[in-house]
């Protein structure tokens, strides 16, 4: 049976541009990192906490776009290696998380690293298809 329908259209959707585009992203930065030993995750919860100071899980998860489960594994590995704490918050069944010293050591030892990749892709894109784009990005996630 022959297939004469066109269906190339379909790899031009807003989904499949955005996944492609977030893994090469994902890539840049992994790479960058990776001398500090953090994942792009990782450095993004570890900001977060040093932005916000303690915060309950749900509203982390909340304010980084994120699923409770899946902020839940990430926190596991950042507290087997004393990034962040957690624990009980006001209320018993609220789990309070907070960056420790030594997370706060690590996302400073991560940031120049962080900024190379920043760099990498603003000399990729250039500066107003960067502006434009987070302006969209954000936009999309707020």
């Amino acid at each position: 049976m022959t297939h004469t329908r066109d269906y190339s259209h379909l790899l031009d959707c807003s989904c499949n541009l955005l996944r492609s585009s977030a893994r090469l992203i994902t890539q840049a930065y992994e790479t960058h990192l990776k001398p500090a030993g953090i994942t792009p995750p990782q450095f993004t919860i570890l900001a977060a906490l040093a932005n916000t100071g303690p915060l309950p899980l749900s509203d982390l998860a909340q304010a980084l776009a994120l699923e409770r489960t899946g902020l839940s594994r990430n926190l596991q590995v950042l507290e087997r290696k004393t990034w962040v704490q957690s624990g009980a918050g006001e209320d018993s069944r609220q789990r309070l998380v907070s960056l420790t010293d030594e997370g706060r050591a690590q996302l400073h030892l991560a940031m120049p690293l962080w900024q190379s990749a920043q760099d990498e892709i603003a000399d990729l894109l250039g500066a107003a298809q960067l502006d434009d784009l987070k302006s969209t990005l954000g936009a999309l996630t707020r």
